[in-house]
């Protein structure tokens, strides 16, 4: 296990060697910056709800982590594109490189026809049936409504997103993204309180803003992929259909999918439980996940490159790199979260009251503002655990080990989480402080299985792509791809 060793770990080999730091860096840092754009832009768009409503607020997050979890599964088996773009690169395939981009547009497409048939209904029932109050349910119902069309947005670019961060090309994924984020945060002033002449929509309105947002990101990195030099990669040639393709990319990214739907459906269990506590509970433990976004979601970006690094050096049958570059992703991580822990326990009342309400909205905000930092402190505990998890479950994505992450996943989430979240709401209630302290408690154990599989080496065993007949010598590979 090499998750420390202070010394050996940031000598001068780690740091410019195959899989080192700066390698790691110069993936990861347009999927931070991007990561952390969009994470700015949850944070404005709370901000806004928070100075409408605090119970904008409140809704927000249920209807928004509900309509999340509900088109997951789609997102993340389409988003698996990207390992079989980086095993392939990695191989020097263009040619199924290409094909893997298709394999996962004709997935999109059957995702978007699920996503805009099947899921509002079931949402909106679940919404009607959460317990919440009658104010608080009218008010999911919109942002649930207002969402609906960005998950079909988001499940067709995620194709072409993979054919650019597969190839560790993430400038153009990150330009994009930020650009869209920008144009959210417009939009959502504009709808939220109804500024250049358009009507004050309120929470309605944010959901509306993000949809235009997802579209606008999906039609800039379509133009962009058939803009690419055919001469090196044909990315207008006739679209070819392979169902061996689309058939791994199902057996692999599917797994995943359910992991994503496992884990962003007990959070989102947690939250609706949550909210019988109390709407000051809700509101708090929503403003502390909205400050939290800004320190956690870039970990997200640096998981995502760790992913493409070590899926690239598996394809050029490098699995030793592979490993140590998943250790050195972890130590960056975890300094990262250092910063965001010292801001969290020494600033907790100053990052809270950003949200202060401009509007009466029934909820003592000054409640609100001392549960928020107890939520903040129990997010710094389990943040450090997710920096364990979310870099090597990254690692043994691009490995293609999605059947292990989704095992692991589903049995703490829906054998210890929720249930447990449910004896501390429903049956022995606790504090709102008690809830946070069990859900950090099964961050560590998520984290301990998860660096338990990893170091197993398991996932070396894994034969995601197969080598064609006529390929470079892995010398002829290492030479071009240092």
């Amino acid at each position: 296990m090499q998750l420390f060793g202070i010394r050996k770990s940031f000598n001068r080999r780690n740091f410019i060697g195959h899989g080192g730091y700066l390698e790691i860096v110069k993936i990861a840092y347009p999927l931070v910056i991007m990561s952390a754009s969009n994470s700015v832009m949850q944070f404005v768009d709370r901000k806004f709800l928070a100075e409408n409503s605090t119970l904008d607020v409140a809704a927000s997050m249920p209807a928004g982590i509900l309509y999340f979890t509900m088109f997951s599964f789609f997102m993340a088996t389409c988003n698996f594109t990207s390992a079989l773009v980086a095993q392939y690169h990695g191989a020097r395939d263009r040619v199924n490189l290409l094909r893997a981009v298709w394999a996962g547009q004709t997935l999109a497409v059957i995702a978007g026809l699920i996503i805009t048939f099947v899921i509002p209904p079931i949402g909106v029932y679940c919404i009607e049936n959460s317990g919440h109050s009658g104010e608080l349910i009218s008010r999911e119902l919109e942002y649930f409504s207002g969402l609906l069309p960005s998950g079909v947005f988001i499940c067709m670019a995620a194709p072409y997103f993979a054919f650019f961060s597969g190839q560790g090309r993430t400038i153009p994924v990150a330009v994009i993204n930020i650009a869209a984020c920008i144009l959210n945060i417009f939009l959502d002033y504009a709808f939220i309180f109804g500024k250049w002449g358009l009507p004050a929509f309120g929470i309605f309105g944010a959901g509306i803003a993000t949809s235009i947002c997802c579209f606008s990101l999906m039609a800039a990195i379509m133009i962009y992929f058939y803009c690419q030099n055919q001469r090196r990669l044909r990315t207008r040639k006739r679209w070819e259909f392979r169902p061996e393709l689309l058939v791994r990319l199902i057996r692999y990214g599917a797994p995943a999918g359910f992991q994503a739907f496992c884990d962003v459906g007990a959070f989102t269990m947690v939250t609706f439980l949550i909210g019988h506590i109390g709407e000051a509970a809700l509101a708090a433990s929503v403003i502390a996940l909205s400050i939290n976004n800004i320190f956690f979601v870039p970990l997200m970006g640096l998981a995502d490159s760790t992913a493409i690094v070590v899926g690239q050096y598996i394809g050029r049958n490098r699995h030793g790199i592979a490993q140590n570059a998943a250790y050195r992703a972890w130590r960056m991580a975890a300094l990262y979260m250092c910063v965001g822990a010292i801001f969290y326990l020494g600033f907790p009342t100053m990052l809270a009251n950003i949200f202060y309400p401009q509007n009466e909205s029934g909820v003592d905000f000054a409640e609100v503002t001392r549960i928020c930092a107890g939520v903040l402190a129990a997010a710094t505990l389990f943040n450090s655990c997710d920096t364990v998890k979310f870099i090597f479950m990254g690692a043994m994505r691009g490995a293609g080990d999605t059947i292990a992450i989704f095992l692991i996943n589903s049995v703490t989430a829906w054998c210890i989480l929720v249930p447990g979240t449910v004896l501390l709401t429903q049956v022995w209630p606790v504090s709102i402080y008690g809830v946070w302290g069990f859900v950090a408690g099964v961050g560590f154990l998520d984290a301990m299985l998860f660096l338990w599989r990893f170091s197993s080496g398991k996932w070396r065993r894994i034969k995601l792509i197969e080598r064609q007949p006529g390929q470079a010598s892995l010398a002829e590979t290492i030479a071009q791809n240092p």
